[in-house]
């Protein structure tokens, strides 16, 4: 009998360590699992409450424009826009979830026009001339198509509405204006050089023409935008947001007389206009903000 006692107690004692060994192991786990739980509740917390986001951005989009009443050019097709600069988000203290937008961007943009009627203008070398420069000029060009390249600096300023973090992901929305600045503006011209008889039956490229004073300075235009914005590391996060900006300011400026460059010709006489247009945009944003 005593045998048999002995050979359980010794049959027992090892699944009695077996199952100690585990419970200890299982707690370690626990508080272990608890552990991270916690540092991870304190990183989103930390990150909610973020007051401060700064980072590199960079814009795709399409142009449209809407022609003025001047019945003469007319826009031509879609144009484009490319943009790379910096982004800041500045959120308020009290409310993590609003805040303001803003950044610096370089935008790369083209519009594209055709011209209703004959329309013409002067030149010399590259640059096209106006009406009061017109006896200095070397060349009479008829105007068919025109690709208007300006680069802009642009200052967006937007109200920003977000959720707290939900997950790795929050979203948001954006309403505010777009200023921007214009630093350089070329266009390039398809049609007939009607000084050169060779050439007045033949298609014609005048590439990166300057037109001084032709395009406004300032280009305003106000927006809505909303996107999501992935947590992918502690501080770091990948933002991406559509947005559509209404032009609330003419591209082109309403010039002096003396100062215009395009004209019509009727009886020989010439009559001088200045283009007329505005521009909403479509933009497609990314952004990576630390």
């Amino acid at each position: 009998m005593k045998k048999t006692r002995l050979f359980l107690s010794l049959a027992i004692f090892p699944s009695i360590f077996s199952f100690a060994q585990t419970d200890v192991c299982q707690k370690k786990i626990d508080s272990l699992t608890n552990r991270i739980n916690y540092l991870e509740s304190n990183a989103n917390n930390s990150f909610n409450e973020k007051l401060v986001q700064a980072g590199l951005t960079t814009n795709l989009g399409m142009n449209f424009i809407v022609p003025g009443q001047t019945k003469l050019i007319d826009k031509n097709g879609v144009g484009s826009c490319f943009s790379i600069g910096l982004a800041l988000n500045k959120t308020f203290k009290n409310s993590p979830t609003i805040g303001i937008a803003t950044g610096i961007e370089f935008d790369f943009e083209t519009n594209r026009y055709k011209t209703v009627d004959s329309v013409y203008y002067d030149y010399v070398g590259s640059k096209i001339t106006s009406q009061a420069n017109a006896p200095d000029s070397k060349g009479t060009f008829s105007l068919q198509e025109r690709n208007q390249k300006s680069i802009y600096v642009s200052i967006p300023l937007m109200m920003l509405f977000r959720t707290s973090m939900i997950g790795d992901f929050r979203y948001f929305g954006k309403f505010g204006i777009r200023n921007s600045f214009l630093i350089k503006n070329t266009v390039n011209d398809y049609g007939i050089d009607v000084t050169n008889p060779s050439q007045q039956i033949a298609n014609v490229e005048n590439n990166s023409f300057t037109t001084p004073g032709d395009m406004f300075f300032y280009k305003g235009s106000i927006g809505l935008s909303a996107g999501a914005e992935w947590k992918f590391i502690s501080t770091t996060s990948l933002v991406a947001e559509v947005g559509y900006f209404y032009g609330i300011t003419p591209l082109h400026l309403e010039r002096k007389e003396a100062n215009q460059t395009m004209y019509t010709v009727d009886a020989g006489t010439r009559t001088y206009f200045s283009n007329k247009a505005n521009q909403n945009q479509l933009l497609f944003k990314i952004s990576i903000l630390f």
